[in-house]
């Protein structure tokens, strides 16, 4: 992990949000569930030296004066010996103590304390209401660190969403979909997990560690220090052992997945190896490789096996350290710490083992999280292509020509699509361009409404050039038709009118009917309320193109794109697209990307490029009767009976 990504993390969720609203209030949640922990820790040391002293004190005459005094009661003790007393002999035992004094208040206040039974119950009762008020306060951090989690997703995916918005026209290609999909998805999730782990476990962990050592260091200072040195030295020993088996585990099964990979290679060859007599040779070469793979997946195996018992060693060796140095203060010493304080030192040590290991993962999910941070924040800071110049004008409808001067087009990995082109189109024409690779035409018809820039040259629209003018009032005039347009998740109206409520019912229905898309609405259980996308009613190819080409009337544009479907059609849409073509082409201009030999026939002007440059332009006839390369290529993608060849049996 490097830098840029740790700074890319920052910049997703900044240290400081740690101490804002929601975050704060996690930390503050958590913090509270540790100092539960802390009074179920006492709570059961309590329970434990009841169970260990059973109640009875055995008391010298000044211990029963003192006790007396102690306890601030009216009347002397009497008796050496106290039975059946309850909390009495810790109440005693842990005078001294600066824990005492909570227990003889609560001993002084509540009656139940008094004797063995009710004392135990009281105290069974008071150790299930800590563990569910802390079961609820965890809950309330890890809910407040999810909502931080979802701010910050939130306000990613709506980053991500608006640089979609602004890089997507460009993709003509349509190869960064999937990645900015997965961004979208999969690694804004991951952050957001991260994220709200972050923000749980720095509140929780590192306040749970600091009281349980607290407690350890209260209960006997000393041989809290004596026993926290070689669990330290455990945990660190652990740690690095499992980092270094990890490290050579995945070593070892990269060699193996190579071996693999080997013996498959020969499942290919069985022609060359059977043609050539090479059983015996292929065999022994198969065997050598086998042993090599099982070899390596055996030295995996032995690793894991080896690393576990280490860590197995390093923990029962520590363990027995801490038991040695507990038992001995018990058994040599019974007066200098009693058998629930041993308890209780045991258990505290125990409960630093989670936050600890969740610490650990807690900063190997923040490298991953930070890796995943940085590939969205490169695509985030990725510069448009496309941008409006300040001071840009107003484009006027298309009027008189479109002009093409010297324009060049090339693609990140420097394959040229458009080499000068220079090219002029006379406004209220149909046109269509076609190209020998397909990519050239949608590179040109993209360029007109500046989805992508050219890298060097000018379009011209009415003598303006079009990289000065508003995108907002170039787009309006300027509409692109996409074969394959998906339909939004949203009613048929909505699809049509594209959230501009300014449309009524009746300027939709009268744009559907110039494409023949009514005649489809109106069957549709809903009509123009049927919803439609990805979770509503699905359209065919034809329906959707004709929905497509309604969206785009409706708009009234001066220019209109078209690129046509690559999908089969059947013959009623291809007529009625035919009748569309006809009506929408009335004091507009059309240019399209044809699928269809009927639409390269309707043009007045066919523009044929071939390696980047303009081969012919012209009438169809001049493009059939003049240029060979343009039968070819008709014949190559229009000719039926090329496509319907099958080979000879």
């Amino acid at each position: 992990m490097t830098t840029s990504h740790l700074k890319s993390f920052k910049r997703a969720f900044p240290f400081r949000e740690l101490f804002k609203k929601a975050s704060r209030s996690a930390i503050i949640y958590s913090s509270l569930g540790s100092i539960a922990l802390v009074l179920f820790l006492f709570n059961l040391y309590v329970i434990v030296d009841l169970l260990d002293t059973y109640g009875r004190l055995d008391l010298s005459g000044t211990d029963r004066s003192e006790l007396s005094g102690y306890l601030e009661l009216g009347e002397e003790i009497t008796l050496d010996r106290q039975e059946d007393c309850g909390l009495l002999p810790t109440v005693w035992r842990t005078r001294n103590d600066f824990w005492g004094m909570p227990i003889r208040a609560l001993y002084r206040q509540t009656e139940l304390l008094h004797r063995n039974t009710s004392a135990l119950v009281f105290l069974v009762g008071v150790a299930v209401g800590i563990g569910f008020l802390r079961s609820v306060l965890l809950s309330r951090a890890r809910r407040c660190s999810t909502s931080v989690a979802l701010d910050v997703v939130s306000r990613l995916r709506r980053a991500l969403h608006r640089q979609a918005l602004r890089l997507g026209p460009g993709d003509f290609e349509e190869q960064q979909h999937a990645h900015v999909l997965s961004l979208f998805t999969d690694d804004v999730s991951k952050i957001r997990d991260s994220v709200s782990s972050m923000v749980y476990g720095l509140g929780r962990y590192p306040f749970e560690l600091l009281v349980l050592v607290i407690v350890s260091f209260a209960v006997h200072w000393w041989l809290a220090f004596e026993c926290l040195l070689p669990l330290a030295a455990c945990w660190y020993l652990v740690t690095r052992e499992r980092q270094r088996s990890e490290a050579a585990r995945r070593l070892d099964e990269d060699r193996a997945d190579a071996r693999l990979r080997m013996l498959a290679e020969s499942l290919s060859k069985t022609r060359i190896v059977r043609g050539y007599g090479m059983e015996a040779f292929e065999h022994e070469q198969f065997q050598t490789y086998l042993e090599r793979f099982c070899a390596d997946v055996s030295k995996v195996k032995k690793g894991e096996r080896w690393s576990r018992w280490v860590c197995r060693l390093l923990v029962t060796f520590s363990v027995a350290i801490v038991l040695f140095l507990v038992g001995s203060k018990v058994v040599q010493a019974p007066y200098d710490l009693s058998l629930s304080s041993a308890i209780l030192l045991l258990v505290t040590f125990a409960c630093m083992h989670q936050p600890l290991e969740a610490l650990r993962k807690l900063h190997d999910d923040n490298q991953d999280a930070s890796v995943t941070a940085d590939r969205v924040y490169r695509y985030l800071d990725r510069i448009p292509d496309v941008s409006q110049a300040v001071g840009a004008k107003f484009l006027q409808p298309l009027s008189k020509s479109i002009q093409f001067e010297a324009v060049t087009f090339s693609l990140a990995n420097k394959k040229q699509l458009l080499s000068g082109i220079d090219l002029k189109l006379r406004a209220g024409s149909v046109a269509a361009i076609v190209s020998t690779d397909p990519l050239e035409a949608r590179v040109l018809a993209h360029l007109m409404p500046r989805f992508i820039e050219p890298q060097s040259g000018r379009i011209l629209i009415d003598g303006e050039d079009i990289a000065w003018v508003t995108l907002e009032s170039l787009r309006t005039e300027t509409a692109y038709v996409g074969g394959s347009d998906p339909c939004f998740t949203g009613t048929v109206l909505d699809n049509i009118r594209c959230g501009n409520a300014d449309y009524t019912l009746q300027d939709v229905t009268e744009a559907a009917k110039k494409t023949h898309a009514h005649s489809f609405i109106v069957k549709l259980s809903q009509g123009y309320g049927m919803v439609l996308g990805e979770h509503g009613e699905q359209l065919d190819a034809g329906q959707g193109f004709r929905l497509s080409l309604a969206r785009a009337v409706l708009r009234n544009p001066a220019l209109m794109i078209i690129e046509e479907p690559t999908s089969e059609l059947n013959e009623d849409t291809k007529s009625l697209l035919e009748d569309a073509y006809n009506r929408i082409s009335v004091n507009r201009t059309i240019i399209f990307l044809p699928s269809r030999l009927s639409t390269v026939r309707r043009a007045n002007t066919v523009i044929f490029l071939h390696q980047g440059k303009v081969n012919m332009f012209g009438s169809y006839a001049d493009l059939v009767k003049k240029s060979q390369l343009y039968r070819h290529w008709e014949y190559m993608r229009f000719n039926e009976f090329r496509n319907q060849m099958s080979p000879p049996e």
